[in-house]
């Protein structure tokens, strides 16, 4: 069973005008509503206890020594996962503030160390030299030459990556909430009666690959009818095509009817209703009414595929 797809012709559009562009504001002031924006409580509970681990680990063995990299960029990880935008402000604010709080510790460890309150840790230094109790000053120097240019750059990065990997999968949960659901892979398919053993999610996936490979470009797709229909929008031969799926045991009038209403009120001109089941009596003679839909029932539709 086919569909008749050969388009009307329509005049064209014509282009609308191209817009002016608005003039863009100064740097300064982008940079100033970008700070402005940052959520300074949680970003500097990170950056202090991001601090307190990178020197926990800077100030101990060798070993830890080495896991200390990680912790600049997981603290911009959590954090970008938590703030809704300006990512590149939190993360420098971040890493600042993380130095900042770093050399404090560092200073006021030294000098209890200096003070015989408590152990001065070993440093190596030199690369030609064993490692030596380390001196205040000692301290200083080797906690900024290794954490300025670990406790700014990584929180940073760690942050933008994640913030911004974090709004596509908002984006994601967005759309697929707004759709009503997602679609589900379908598994194989070699009997009617795995056809007919799909559920909706799953056959929406089931139509929409064996449309796409008969030349229909896949549009979008969206829940209807409280689940009980899954509508699927193609493109073919420059015309639009709404597809109404169900997988109800015996599909009736009102599915056939509310998929034509739909395309009136959407300016859709070709509109297929699928079952992975079968129609009634009274389901049948109202698609046949209407020129412009085609029903495809399960049998049909399994032998589509395998045709």
């Amino acid at each position: 069973m086919s569909v008749d797809t050969t388009p009307e012709q329509r005049e064209q559009p014509e282009a609308p005008a191209e817009q002016p562009r608005a003039p863009r504001e100064p740097l300064a002031r982008r940079l100033g509503l970008s700070f402005a924006q940052v959520e300074w409580r949680l970003t500097l509970l990170v950056a202090l206890l991001m601090a307190l681990a990178w020197c926990t680990f800077f100030l101990g063995p060798s070993l830890l020594q080495i896991l200390a990299g990680i912790v600049p960029v997981m603290a911009g990880l959590y954090l970008g996962r938590r703030v809704k935008g300006d990512w590149l402000a939190h993360g420098l604010v971040l890493g600042v503030a993380g130095f900042a709080f770093g050399l404090i510790a560092v200073l006021i460890y030294g000098s209890l160390g200096q003070a015989g309150v408590l152990p001065m840790p070993e440093l190596q230094l030199q690369p030609d030299t064993p490692p030596a109790r380390a001196t205040l000053q000692d301290l200083l120097f080797f906690y900024t030459t290794f954490s300025l240019f670990a406790l700014i750059p990584f929180p940073a990065f760690g942050t933008v990556m994640a913030g911004r990997a974090e709004q596509r999968n908002r984006q994601l949960r967005e759309e697929v909430a707004e759709r009503g659901g997602r679609l589900e892979r379908p598994g194989v398919v070699r009997t009617l009666d795995d056809l007919q053993g799909l559920s909706l999610p799953q056959l929406g996936s089931y139509v929409a690959n064996l449309y796409r490979k008969q030349g229909f470009e896949f549009k979008d797709y969206r829940f209807v009818d409280k689940d009980k229909h899954l509508d699927l929008e193609f493109d073919y031969e420059g015309e639009r095509y709404l597809l109404r799926l169900t997988v109800a045991d015996k599909v009736r009038p009102g599915t056939i009817e509310s998929l034509v209403q739909d395309m009136k009120r959407r300016g859709i001109p070709k509109g297929v209703a699928i079952t992975s089941t079968e129609y009634t009596p009274d389901a049948l003679k109202a698609a046949a009414s209407k020129r412009q839909l085609v029903a495809i029932d399960g049998q049909t539709l399994f032998e589509m595929a395998e045709g």
